[in-house]
C-alpha cells in the first residue's frame, strides 16, 4: 500500500495519550517512537487496495494501531490495544465526526455506502483483486442495513504477518463506530474468528425489537 502519513499524524497523539494514561508514559513513548516505522513497514508489505477505494481508510486505520502495538514490542496485549482503540474512537474529534451521522434518521446509510464500494470494486477489482468482497441479502431484515463480507484483506494480511491475535480488537472497533453514529451492530460471524463471513446488521439505537 502507498504510504499515507496523515493517518499516523492524526492518530499517534491520541494513541500516545491513551497509552500514557492507562499504561505509563514510558511505554507510550516507546510505542509511538517505534510505531511510526512499524506503520511504514506494514504498509510497504500490504497489498495495494487501489486508488479511490472507499474502503482503503479501514486498512490504514487498522495498520496505524498495529504499528503502535508492534512498536510496544507487544508489551501491550491485544486487549490493551482494544482499550486504546476505543479511547481514540471516543476522542472529542472522532465523536464529533461520527456523530454527524444519525442512523435513526438514515437507517440505510451503510448499505448505500457498501453499494458504492461494490460499484468501485466491480470497476477495479480485476486490477486490485485482494480486496473486500461485499454481499447483500436485502430480504433478510426489514430494519437498518444488512451486508456481509466474504473476504477481508486486513484479516488476510494480519494472518500473513503473524499478527492475527490483534484482529478481534480491530473487529471490535466496528461496534464502537456504529454506536457513535447512534446505531447498534448485530453480528454473528467474523472471518477473524474462523467463520466464512463477517456480517453487519446495523440499525438505529432507537429501534425497538428490530426485524
Amino acid at each position: 500500500m502507498k504510504y499515507v502519513g496523515i493517518y499516523w499524524t492524526l492518530f499517534a497523539p491520541m494513541m500516545k495519550k491513551s497509552i500514557s494514561k492507562r499504561f505509563g508514559s514510558e511505554l507510550a513513548k516507546e510505542s509511538i517512537t517505534n510505531g511510526k516505522n512499524e506503520y511504514r513497514r506494514l504498509l510497504s508489505k500490504a497489498d495495494d487496495l487501489g486508488n479511490g477505494n472507499p474502503m482503503a481508510s479501514n486498512a490504514y486505520f487498522a495498520y496505524v494501531f498495529a504499528g503502535a502495538w508492534l512498536g510496544s514490542k507487544k508489551k501491550l496485549s491485544p486487549d490493551d490495544m482494544a482499550l486504546v482503540m476505543t479511547d481514540v474512537l471516543e476522542s472529542r474529534l472522532l465523536r464529533m465526526v461520527f456523530g454527524m451521522t444519525d442512523l435513526n434518521k438514515t437507517p440505510k446509510k451503510w448499505e448505500q455506502d457498501m453499494k458504492k464500494y461494490e460499484k468501485w470494486f466491480n470497476a477495479n477489482g480485476k486490477e486490485y483483486p485482494v480486496n473486500w468482497k461485499v454481499n447483500f441479502d436485502e430480504g433478510k431484515h426489514r430494519d437498518g442495513s444488512y451486508y456481509y463480507f466474504s473476504r477481508c484483506p486486513i484479516c488476510e494480511f494480519c494472518n500473513r504477518e503473524g499478527i492475527s491475535e490483534l484482529m478481534p480488537a480491530l473487529c471490535a472497533t466496528d461496534e464502537v463506530m456504529f454506536r457513535l453514529q447512534h446505531g447498534k451492530l448485530y453480528r454473528d460471524h467474523t472471518i477473524a474468528g474462523g467463520d466464512e463471513i463477517c456480517d453487519y446488521w446495523v440499525v438505529g439505537d432507537k429501534v425497538q425489537n428490530p426485524r
